[in-house]
């Protein structure tokens, strides 16, 4: 399994929403199980500089990142995941110019990862998931609690995955897709880049730039804009 599970300073860019959870996780696997990691600060604009979030400062904005970037100790997570702006967030990303060996990955002691895993950058993975054999993730991906990944299933960039869903074996998953709470997709099913899948969806079908939801899920948007 590619991944260290010990780190040791890390900023957080974003503080509400998901983000505040993988915080609070973070630290429960710090005070815990002995998880060796230090935040030191969040970046976030919608805060002012020093407020404090689950008991961590905010030390800035993100006009910030270059500052922070130049302290060659510091890691980055990029929290501000957002469900209908996936693709506009990994843009936004983007812009930051982040080097990507500079991100790291948060993966709950609580959660189970085959030895045969292998996962790029950027990566929260949260308590009780199980991701088994010969998964592959690629970067900047959020696993939110009690996710079930089916072998030998590939998952790409910046895609969110809502608690409680399962994606079934050899699925292939694109670049920015949301999965939402509850949803199971099927075996052998390609998702390809920006589909949003609703909660409590059972997805039999390939799908590429849509909306779907339902049980079967069905296709309801050509695109979302």
């Amino acid at each position: 399994m590619i991944y260290d599970i010990s780190m040791e300073k890390v900023i957080i860019i974003g503080a509400v929403g998901t983000a505040r959870n993988i915080i609070e996780q973070i630290q429960d696997a710090r005070d815990n199980y002995g998880y060796e990691i230090e935040i030191r600060g969040i970046l976030i604009d919608s805060f002012h500089t020093g407020t404090i979030i689950s008991e961590v400062n905010v030390i800035g904005s993100t006009s910030d990142i270059s500052k922070h970037v130049a302290d060659e100790d510091n890691r980055f997570i990029f929290c501000l995941h957002k469900p209908e702006l996936l693709r506009e967030r990994y843009r936004v990303l983007e812009s930051y110019r982040i080097p990507l060996e500079r991100f790291t990955n948060f993966i709950h002691p609580l959660s189970f990862m085959s030895q045969s895993v292998s996962i790029g950058k950027g990566n929260a993975i949260l308590s009780n998931s199980t991701i088994q054999a010969d998964v592959k993730i690629g970067n900047f991906n959020i696993i939110n609690s009690n996710v079930t990944i089916e072998h030998e299933t590939t998952i790409g960039n910046f895609n969110f995955v809502a608690a409680n869903s399962c994606i079934g074996a050899k699925v292939k998953v694109g670049d920015t897709n949301f999965i939402g709470l509850n949803s199971s997709i099927r075996e052998n099913v390609e998702l390809g880049n920006n589909v949003f899948i609703g909660m409590h969806s059972l997805v039999l079908k390939n799908y590429s730039d849509c909306l779907v939801y339902g049980s079967p899920a069905k296709k309801y948007l050509r695109q979302i804009e």
